[in-house]
C-alpha cells in the first residue's frame, strides 16, 4: 500500500488517481483521510496502524509557492521531519519527499530563498532515512506540472524547458519509490 500525503494537490490528485492502491490524505476532504498534519498525533494508534502496512508514502503536503512568508517553509520542514521519524519507527521501505529547483537556483536572477532552504532541509532528511538500513528515501525536484495543460502553450520559453508532463512526473516517482505502483 502507498500513502500519498497532499492527495488534493495538483501533484498528489494525479498519482492517486493513476495507482488505484494509493491512500490518500490532505487537510481537505476529498481523499480517503481528512487529517491536518500540522496538528496530527504521529504516534497515534491510527498512524502506526497505517505506516505499519505502507510499502511507501509519498509526501507532497508542503507549500508549493516559493513566495511564501518563512513561517510557512519551516512549518513544512518540522511537519516533514515528524513524519519521517514516524515512517523510520514502522520502517516504512520507500519514502519520497517533494524539494523543487529552488533549492539551487539555476538563473543567476534568483537567490535563494526561505522556500530554497526548506526544500533543501528536506532533501538532507531524505539522505539522513536512506542511510537506514532497509529503507529507502529520496527527495525529487519536481519541475513544473500545471495544473490545466493548455498553460504550456502560452508559457515562457525557460518554464516549458521544466515542464513534466504525466508520464514524466509518474516516472520519476516510481524511480524514486524503487517500485512500480500499479496504474491505472
Amino acid at each position: 500500500m502507498l500513502i500519498v500525503t497532499g492527495a488534493c494537490g495538483n501533484i498528489g490528485r494525479r498519482l492517486v488517481a493513476a495507482w488505484p492502491d494509493a491512500i490518500g490524505i490532505d487537510c481537505v476532504a476529498g481523499t480517503h483521510h481528512t487529517i491536518d498534519l500540522v496538528t496530527t498525533d504521529f504516534e497515534s494508534a491510527f498512524w502506526s496502524a497505517l505506516l505499519g502496512r505502507a510499502s511507501g508514502l509519498v509526501h507532497l503536503a508542503t507549500s508549493a509557492n516559493p513566495d511564501a512568508p518563512a513561517d510557512i517553509h519551516l512549518q513544512a520542514v518540522s511537519v516533514t521531519a515528524r513524519l519521517v521519524e514516524a515512517c523510520y519507527r514502522a520502517r516504512v521501505p520507500g519514502l519520497v519527499l517533494p524539494s523543487s529547483d529552488w533549492a539551487e537556483p539555476k538563473s543567476p536572477d534568483l537567490e535563494i530563498n526561505a522556500y530554497g532552504y526548506s526544500k533543501r532541509a528536506l532533501e538532507n532528511l531524505a539522505r539522513l532515512y536512506d542511510q537506514q538500513p532497509g529503507l529507502r528515501a529520496r527527495a525529487i525536484r519536481i519541475g513544473w506540472v500545471p495544473a490545466d495543460s493548455s498553460a504550456l502553450e502560452a508559457a515562457p520559453g525557460w518554464l516549458k524547458d521544466n515542464y513534466w508532463s504525466d508520464e514524466a512526473l509518474f516516472a520519476a516517482f516510481e524511480e524514486a519509490l524503487g517500485f512500480s505502483p500499479s496504474r491505472r
